[in-house]
């Protein structure tokens, strides 16, 4: 497999999405949710994800910002701080941080993750 990345301009249509289950935790009860990963160039990538229910600590091994799209999610820092984000709110998570992440609503989110 080539590592090389294209320099052309792509256009992905929505027939050419293929969803695949996203992970999970093993702690977690609810079922999984799907994600489509739409570039990946070494340590960047993108792409979307959604899940009806989730509620799990976040351990964040990664950088990640996160444009929700659809449904509300509630964010507890450590301090006990808590974020509501909402469509059109954008998530920042650090590499190393941590937290607890709950759908309060069935979530649809476009990523971005930088892997050091």
């Amino acid at each position: 497999m080539s590592t090389e990345v294209s320099t052309a301009i792509r256009l992905v249509k929505p027939s050419d999405v293929t969803w695949s289950e996203a992970s999970r935790g093993p702690e977690e009860k609810e079922p999984p949710g799907v994600q489509f990963t739409a570039f990946e160039d070494g340590p960047f990538s993108t792409g979307f994800w959604q899940r009806d229910e989730q509620a799990r600590p976040i351990v964040r091994p990664y950088h990640e910002i996160a444009y929700i799209i659809e449904g509300e999610v509630e964010v507890t820092l450590d301090d006990d701080t808590v974020l509501h984000a909402s469509p059109g709110d954008i998530l920042i998570t650090p590499k190393g941080c941590t937290g607890y992440w709950k759908n309060l609503s069935p979530v649809r989110k476009f990523w971005a993750i930088f892997e050091e």
